[in-house]
Parts: structure tokens; C-alpha cells; sequence
């Protein structure tokens, strides 16, 4: 057929009228929104903002779904809800849950315990279509921060776009109903139904992208996932739908329509160079969605609204190609495949992925995408199921589903077993003292090297490094106020103590909690995510105002809370603090706002009630790069070396330590611990076989345990060996 034929029938029949498979635009544009995310993940410096690929198949759903809808409403005056949902199951979750079944069997055989949990959690979130919201949960969740990425987590793209599904029908059908009820307008009952049509997804997209940008605004991280925020993009695509199905009886479609091939030639260019920009010019730093995805958007919609123009100046023949369209055939399966070969490959080879292993991942996804295509998808798209009843091919959806479900249950509950019989062995080792273990390999007389490892492995496994037996902590938001006792009971106890701060001062609950316990000591743990035992207000520049108002307002609160605390229990008469020493304050004007938090320290242990005999201030622990706990699952016993951060790199300014050495306050002492950290100008992650950090600034349970004889040692020799019983 030559480009002027094939120019003639598209004149003729609308866009929204053809198959996908007939729009080799649309499939150029799936093989290039999924390059444009395989190369993000593989080599991200490359392709920064490469995650707008995701973007892409959005509007390309919207179209080709709302034009699916449109033609089924314009044959039957309504559409088959049982039977449209039928149809998308049948296309879309076999190859899901297949990938889901085979990543679930990976996750249980080679991931560590620590990570199996956390990981079978979000297949089931997957394999329910909700994986976006538990991400937008987890986004948020201080907690979960540096959490290692599971290997499904691209399934909520799905989850957002299986929601749309769901709910785009019922809007559509929603506007016929009024289009049936309201006066008409045009001669042509079809014509009225459309406009009526366009105006309700109008409204939805203008809705959802309002709400997307004040969304990205306040909370970017959680935004970029939820379905409300996205819902603009695929409306984006369904108004084009809409467009194509009004044809001639909407002014810009007639304009639009007498565009030369030459002009849409331009258009697509437009596009393609839009899709590109945002892939090369955006990062993880871009607030995103909002504003900005209005550039991938808006080029993936130019490109469909050009309708493939095969001029030789435009891509109507590169898109044309076969490699080109087999890619956007089996796009879907290469978007399934990739992420766990990307996320499980590096637990199964024990190190990171080289450039070699990068290629063997590309070559992989693509051969398993062939074949999840034809021994899959095909098969129930096109074979015995695509002739089943709507009701039969939903039961055996429901089923498909309740078996991953029931399998990832298992699978929580496996895993869940697997980390309670890892902390038992550890809390064994740890109880036995073996020489050189952790914090022991640094005394002095020793004779041990503190960059051995003791054991066969490093203890706690990077996996299981932020999965203590216990926590005490408060959320970052919220006006909860949680405390926790340790050691003696109340009428026993010969001393009290409180350990209270962020989570810098949370972390050293086991160690004082072994000191409690064995020193008849009563301790209490009063602890909350990013907020120091301070006046200050935290500020950070890439939170928004309202975000930052509703932490500190919950931080002023829990202050309060505290303080209340401790002057309700005379019985504490030791206050042991400590908080992340890089965490910006709001500065005073013409002051650094290290300066300023100095102030408020002092102004807040000024309020302590004069039962408090000592305060004492421990200084901050070193700060690791984000890679350490992945250069420790590589390195294992080498990790010490290879992974040692500089000391002057590691160490920063502290302004709760400079706030109690400047004190005239006689309470106040200092508690430095980094000797025990960083040696010969260097802090190892892994000190005498124990991982010293459960993330970039936190010290792991397992290291805390085994500093507590030293913990002890310095405590007392600051405190007193003797009890200070109120009167």
C-alpha cells in the first residue's frame, strides 16, 4: 500500500477506529516509552528522567481505551461493564500474575530473611492492584526511608492503571446517562452523547491535574504514585479519543484536520522531541508528576494526534519497522519482566550488576517477553478463554488472584519465621561474647583486628540491618506520644534514666537497655522520628510548607508531651539525649542554622525540672554514603576496607554537642562514642564482623548490643556509680 493510500484511509476512518496493532505510531510509541524506562533503570546517569516512559503508556491507554468504550457505546447505546472488565483481565493479568509467581518462588529461594517479608508483602499488594497505594504509604513512612527497593515495584504503574479501568467505564457510562437527559444541542444523537462525553473527562483531567500539582507540591514522593494524581494523563489520551470519535463536528478537529503531512510531520517531531527532553533533562529531584509531566504528556498526545504521517522527514517508517513494532507488541511483557531481573540478579550473584550482567538482563527480559507474549498471552487472548462467558473469565480472575494471594501469605508468614529464627541466633552469639565480635575488636589490649570479620558471614545480614527484634519510636507525623520501659520494675529500680530524641537517640535503646537490665536501672525510651528534643523548628528545602508546618506543629507537640513526662516522673534523675546532627533548623535571621539550634538546645535543657541531676548528650554517629549496606551484600568479608568511609567525610558539625560544651548548666556532660566507629581516619560499615549501620545514619541493633559494656563504661564515669533516689 503506498503512503498516499494508507494517508487516504485514515482520512476516512477515525483513529480511535483502528486496532493498535494498525496504528504503527502507537506502537512505536509503546517500544519507546519502554526503552525509555529499561534504560532508566539500567543505567540511570544515562537517562535521568527516563521514567516518563510510564507517562507515555498512559496517555497511549487512555486513547485506545476510551476509543474502545466510545465505538461501543456509538454500536449498543451503552457498554457491557462485565464483559469490558472480562476483556481487559483476559489481556493483562495472565502475564502479571505469571511474573508475580515466578518472582515469589526467586524472592523465597535466593533473598536474604530480611527482605523476604518486606518483598512478599508487595507481590501480594501487586498481585491485589494496589501495590501504588501501599508505595505512597511507604513513601511517607520515615521507617521504610532507605528501604531496599522490591523487585515488583513497577507494578504500580499497573495497579494505577487496572484502577483506571475500573473506574473509567462507570464515568463514561455516567456521562451517557446525562447526555440522555439533558436537551440537545446537536441534531446528531451520537454527536450530543460525545460532547457530553468530552465535557465530564474534561472536567476529570482538569480535576485530577489541579490536584496533582498541589499534590506534588505538599508530597512529591507520595504523589508520584497515587492514582489521582495520574488520572489526568490517561484522560489526556481518552479526550483525544473523544476528539477522533467527534470528528468533523468540533471546529478544532476540522482545523486540526486540514493539517498538511508536512505540519504533522512537525507535530510529531514536537512530540518525540518532548518525550526526549523529559527523559534527558528530568531526575529524581524534578517534582513529578505535576507541572512537569505535562511535557511527556502532552508529546505523547502530539504524537498520537498526528496520526503517523509517513513522510521521509517524519517517523512514520522507523516506527513502521518490525523490530519497532515486535517491541511495542511485546512492551507490555518487557515492562513485567525487566525490574526483577534487575532487583533479584544481584542477590543471586552475591555482587552488584556489571556492564556485562546489565546486557545479559536487557537480552533476558527480551527473550522472556517473547515467550511470556505467545505461551501467555496470546494463548488466553486469542485461544480456548477468549471465548468464555465475562462471569467465567472474572471467576478465574478472582481465583488467579486468591492462589498469589494465599501463596504471598504463606510466604509472609515463612519469611516472617526465617528473621525470628535469624535474631535468636544473633542474640545468642551476641550473649556469648566471643572474642572480636563488633565493638570488642577495638579494645586496646585485644590483639584483634577490627577490620576482620569474626564470624562466617557479616552479622546482621545488610537485609536484616533495619529489623530489630524491638523499636521504640513515634512517627514523623502525628500527635502520638509513645513510651517505652526496659529494665527494673519501678519499686526496684535503683537509678532512672530516660533516653529521649529522634531516632539518633532511639537507636541506642539496645545498648541501654542491657545496661538497664543488668544495673537494676529503670529506663524509659521517649523517641521521635525527626524531631530533636528542641524548640527548634526543623526546615528542609524540599519540603512543602504545609508538609513542614504538620511536622513541626507534631514535633512541638511531642516536645511538649515530653517534658510534661519528666516532670511528672521525679524519679529521672538522668537524661540522656541525642539527635541527628544534620537535620536543618529554621536559622534566627543573620545566623547559621547550626547557631540557632545551639539556642534552642539550651533554651529546652533550661526547662528540665531540677529532679533531673544529669543531662547527658551523646554525640552524633557517622554519616555513610546511601551505597554501604549494597557494598557490604557485596564484599561481605571485605566490606570493612572496601566500604570504609574518610572520617572527615563521615563526621560533621554537631550543634547539640557544641550547645552543651558551651553550657554554663553543671548538668550537662558529653558522651562520645566515635572512637568506636572510626579508626585510623577511617569509619568501616562492619567493625569485628558486625555491621555497624543499619542505613546511611543509623547504627544497627546488633552493633548497639555489642557497644554496651563500653556504653556502660563511659555512662557511669560521667553519672556515678550511685543511686539517686528521690527524698
Amino acid at each position: 500500500m503506498s503512503g498516499r493510500m494508507s494517508r487516504t484511509r485514515r482520512s476516512t476512518a477515525p483513529a480511535a477506529a483502528r486496532s493498535s496493532a494498525a496504528r504503527t505510531d502507537i506502537q512505536g510509541l509503546r517500544a519507546l516509552a519502554v526503552s525509555l524506562v529499561l534504560v532508566f533503570h539500567l543505567w540511570p546517569a544515562i537517562m535521568p528522567g527516563g521514567y516518563v516512559g510510564v507517562d507515555v503508556f498512559f496517555v497511549v491507554s487512555g486513547f485506545l481505551i476510551t476509543g474502545h468504550l466510545l465505538r461501543e457505546i456509538d454500536s449498543s447505546g451503552t457498554v457491557s461493564l462485565p464483559r469490558f472488565w472480562a476483556r481487559r483481565a483476559r489481556r493483562l493479568l495472565p502475564a502479571a500474575l505469571t511474573v508475580l509467581v515466578v518472582t515469589l518462588v526467586l524472592v523465597m529461594t535466593v533473598v536474604p530473611a530480611g527482605s523476604i517479608a518486606p518483598f512478599v508483602r508487595q507481590i501480594m499488594a501487586s498481585g491485589l492492584y494496589v501495590e501504588n497505594w501501599v508505595l505512597a504509604a511507604e513513601s511517607v513512612d520515615y521507617l521504610a526511608a532507605e528501604a531496599a527497593p522490591s523487585p515488583v515495584q513497577h507494578y504500580w504503574s499497573l495497579s494505577a492503571e487496572e484502577q483506571f479501568y475500573l473506574i473509567w467505564p462507570l464515568v463514561v457510562l455516567l456521562a451517557v446517562w446525562l447526555a440522555a437527559r439533558l436537551p440537545r444541542r446537536l441534531g446528531d444523537p451520537a454527536g450530543h452523547r460525545t460532547t457530553v462525553v468530552g465535557i465530564a473527562l474534561g472536567a476529570v483531567v482538569v480535576a485530577s491535574f489541579i490536584w496533582s500539582v498541589a499534590y506534588t507540591a505538599r508530597e512529591p514522593s507520595q504523589a508520584y504514585f497515587v492514582t489521582t494524581t495520574r488520572a489526568w494523563e490517561f484522560g489526556i489520551g481518552g479526550l483525544l479519543a473523544v476528539a477522533v470519535a467527534a470528528g468533523g463536528r468540533w471546529r478544532a478537529v476540522r482545523l486540526a484536520a486540514r493539517l498538511s503531512e508536512r505540519a504533522r510531520v512537525v507535530v510529531v517531531w514536537i512530540g518525540i522531541v518532548a518525550i526526549a527532553v523529559s527523559a534527558f533533562a528530568f531526575n529524581g529531584s524534578t517534582p513529578f508528576p505535576g507541572w512537569a509531566a505535562l511535557v511527556p504528556v502532552l508529546g505523547a498526545a502530539l504524537v498520537i494526534a498526528a496520526d503517523d504521517p509517513r513522510n521521509r522527514f517524519g517517523l512514520g517508517r522507523a516506527f513502521a519497522l518490525r523490530p519497532v513494532q515486535w517491541l511495542g507488541d511485546v512492551s507490555y511483557s518487557v515492562y513485567l519482566w525487566h525490574w526483577p531481573l534487575i532487583v533479584l540478579l544481584p542477590y543471586l550473584y552475591g555482587r552488584g550488576l556489571t556492564l556485562v550482567d546489565r546486557i545479559v538482563v536487557v537480552v533476558a527480559t527480551l527473550v522472556l517477553a517473547a515467550l511470556t507474549t505467545r505461551l501467555v498471552e496470546d494463548p488466553i487472548r486469542h485461544g480456548v478463554p477468549a471465548r468464555w462467558r465475562p462471569r467465567a473469565v472474572l471467576a478465574a480472575t478472582a481465583a488467579a488472584m486468591a492462589v498469589v494471594t494465599a501463596a504471598s501469605f504463606a510466604g509472609v508468614t515463612s519469611g516472617e519465621e526465617r528473621v525470628a529464627s535469624e535474631h535468636e541466633r544473633i542474640e545468642e552469639i551476641v550473649s556469648e561474647q566471643p572474642d572480636c565480635l563488633g565493638a570488642a575488636s577495638l579494645e586496646p589490649l585485644s590483639g584483634c583486628n577490627a577490620y576482620a570479620t569474626v564470624l562466617d558471614s557479616v552479622v546482621p545480614d545488610p537485609a536484616l540491618a533495619d529489623d530489630p527484634p524491638e523499636r521504640c519510636i513515634a512517627g514523623t507525623r502525628g500527635s502520638d506520644f509513645k513510651v517505652c520501659d526496659y529494665g527494673a520494675k519501678p519499686e526496684d529500680a535503683v537509678r532512672t534514666v530516660a533516653l529521649v530524641g529522634d531516632s539518633h537517640a532511639e537507636q541506642w535503646m539496645p545498648a541501654l537497655a542491657s545496661i538497664a537490665a543488668q544495673r537494676e536501672w529503670r529506663l524509659y525510651v521517649l523517641a521521635k522520628s525527626s524531631c530533636p528534643f528542641s524548640g527548634a523548628e526543623r526546615f528542609e528545602e524540599d519540603m512543602s510548607a504545609d508538609s513542614l508546618r504538620e511536622m513541626n506543629d507534631s514535633c512541638n507537640a511531642w516536645n511538649d508531651d515530653a517534658l510534661a513526662f519528666l516532670q511528672e516522673h521525679p524519679e529521672i534523675d538522668t537524661v540522656l539525649t541525642a539527635s541527628r546532627s544534620r537535620n536543618p533548623v529554621r536559622a534566627d535571621e543573620g545566623e547559621p542554622w547550626q547557631e540557632t539550634a545551639v539556642k534552642r538546645y539550651q533554651e529546652r535543657w533550661a526547662e528540665l525540672p531540677g529532679s533531673v541531676a544529669n543531662i547527658v548528650v551523646l554525640r552524633d554517629t557517622p554519616m555513610m554514603p546511601v551505597s554501604t549496606l549494597a557494598c557490604v551484600a557485596e564484599n561481605g568479608k571485605g566490606a570493612a576496607e572496601a566500604c570504609a568511609v574518610d572520617e572527615a567525610e563521615a563526621l560533621g558539625r554537631d550543634p547539640m554537642v557544641e550547645a552543651a560544651r558551651s553550657s554554663d548548666d553543671p548538668r550537662l556532660s558529653i558522651m562520645d562514642l566515635t572512637p568506636f566507629f572510626c579508626l585510623d581516619g577511617h569509619c568501616p560499615p562492619v567493625v569485628g564482623g558486625v555491621l555497624a549501620f543499619r542505613d546511611t545514619h543509623h547504627i544497627s541493633w546488633v552493633y548497639a548490643e555489642t557497644l554496651a559494656p563500653y556504653v556502660d563504661e563511659q555512662l557511669v564515669s560521667l553519672i556515678g556509680e550511685a543511686p539517686a533516689r528521690p527524698s
